[in-house]
């Protein structure tokens, strides 16, 4: 079967479906701003907008940031390593080629 044929005949978006209970708790006559605007609303947008920030934290940011950091701090002495000895050899150079045309 084709995955055309698949496909499940409802499909709503997320927006549709914020759209909606909208529209059935305005039929509701439910008062969407006072509650919205009520302390235990904010309370608990602040609780769970707290855990998603420890979850990002704990779970994804720092296992991440340990990684890339040590990566980055190796790649980037290794880097800075060879600029350095570059330099060194092309001052070396410059300098070796200058006595000798100042010998000469």
């Amino acid at each position: 079967m084709k995955d055309d044929e698949r496909k499940s005949r409802l499909h709503i978006h997320l927006g549709g479906l914020i759209i909606l209970i909208i529209i059935v708790l305005i039929l509701f006559k439910v008062d969407i701003v006072s509650k919205v605007q009520s302390r235990q609303f904010q309370k608990n947008v602040t609780y769970v907008e707290e855990q998603a920030k420890t979850f990002w934290q704990n779970t994804i940011w720092n296992p991440i940031k340990t990684k890339l950091g040590n990566w980055f701090v190796e790649t980037t002495n290794t880097e800075i390593k060879k600029i350095q000895d570059n330099f060194t050899k092309n001052i070396l150079k410059t300098t070796d080629t200058g006595e000798e045309k100042i010998q000469n």
